[in-house]
């Protein structure tokens, strides 16, 4: 079954354009000869006004002319002469023939706007097909573009671009640091099995020892694949009201033991609580996270400062430690599953590089942000939530 050739979209805008010209010539004829017919008074030729030759000379019949009509308006009704009509037969032949220029000009016209507005699409149609998804870097010519709803389109499209990139490296860093971290345990799965099984004298205790590898390393890949399902659910949470302060301290009690444990000491300034919309659970666990990487990537005897406030209808959350920081390079990647330096992995082996991400994904289902400060000698976090008006 063949496919029905459908015109270009130049081949369109010719016609469009060729019809319009055509409706409009149609109607300048039809206005010019109607005004001429109404403007030139009525011919009566009578039977005894015809031409008559007369050794080759014209006689030309007598005009007429009758008085005011009942409206008071003067009418002429006159007879005359054949040349009349024949001017009104060269007005309309007049008539046709400008059409006629009209139309072919109008065409001709028409096909050449049309190819000259159309080559900068053509330009991009070139450029696009150049693009795959292995090379998004190429972007779309603006600066050879009119300044008009085209150049506007393109830059559109580049910033698109731009955004898909972005996606497809993130995309790529994901599938990289998910390998990373999910074949460190099963190496050392791996690992430890073929040690003992390779080893003729093992005992019970060998083997109990196995068991507790095992246990740990799989708690911990449990323990991710739960993270990464907090990360894939996009459901609304339910949500309530939630008083600040109170949640914070009760994370910073949480992780008490913990602070002790890295010699970190946690201050708390909060300042009239400020309560917020939303889900508690969640909330806390953003936070938590935020607290808990604070404390673990601090220096030793360092210090971690909570501030919370509320600032231009916001709640304004600050998480700030005196350890090292995150290097410039490293700052647009931080939010990233399983994103984390070799400085991180070394200094938190235990963690799973999602905390961060999984805050930011709390943090935004709750309509809030969060970002990465640097304030003297104090890095963080700042987390900001609309409150309760």
């Amino acid at each position: 079954m063949m496919k029905s050739k459908r015109l270009t979209l130049a081949g369109r805008i010719v016609l469009w354009n060729l019809g319009l010209i055509i409706l409009t010539g149609v109607f300048l004829l039809v206005s010019l000869n109607v005004f001429v017919q109404i403007m030139l008074p009525a011919v009566h030729v009578k039977p005894n006004d015809m031409l008559l030759q007369q050794d080759h000379e014209v006689i030309v019949p007598t005009i007429e002319v009758n008085q005011v009509n009942e409206e008071g308006m003067l009418r002429s009704d006159v007879s005359f002469s054949s040349e009349l009509i024949a001017f009104k037969g060269q007005v309309l032949l007049f008539s046709l023939i400008c059409l006629l220029i009209m139309i072919i000009l109008g065409g001709v016209g028409a096909f050449y706007l049309s190819k000259r507005s159309l080559w900068p699409v053509r330009l991009l149609s070139e450029r696009l097909m150049k693009i795959n998804a292995n090379d998004l870097s190429v972007q779309l010519p603006v600066k050879e573009l009119p300044n008009d709803e085209l150049k506007e389109l393109t830059e559109s499209f580049n910033t698109m671009l731009k955004k898909l990139e972005h996606a497809f490296q993130q995309q790529e860093r994901f599938m990289a640091n998910a390998a990373h971290e999910f074949r460190t345990p099963l190496t050392i799965l791996k690992t430890n099995l073929e040690v003992l099984r390779s080893d003729p004298s093992a005992t019970l205790a060998d083997y109990r020892q196995l068991s507790d590898i095992f246990e740990k390393t799989l708690k911990r890949m449990n323990h991710m694949v739960n993270e990464l399902l907090v990360l894939a659910k996009n459901n609304d949470p339910d949500k309530d009201v939630i008083e600040v302060g109170s949640m914070i301290r009760k994370v910073v009690s949480e992780l008490n033991d913990l602070a002790s444990t890295q010699t970190i000491s946690i201050e708390i300034h909060i300042h009239p609580d400020v309560e917020i919309y939303g889900n508690d659970i969640l909330i806390q666990r953003a936070i938590s996270n935020l607290v808990e990487n604070a404390i673990m990537y601090n220096k030793p005897q360092g210090k971690v400062i909570i501030t919370c406030a509320s600032q231009e209808g916001e709640c304004f959350i600050s998480i700030m430690d005196t350890g090292d920081g995150i290097d410039e390079k490293h700052i647009p990647f931080i939010f990233e599953p399983f994103y984390r330096t070799s400085e991180g992995r070394t200094k938190n082996k235990a963690g799973t590089g999602l905390g961060l991400s999984i805050a930011l994904s709390i943090i935004k289902k709750h309509e809030g942000t969060i970002e990465y400060s640097r304030e003297q000698t104090m890095k963080g976090f700042i987390v900001r939530l609309p409150v309760i008006d």
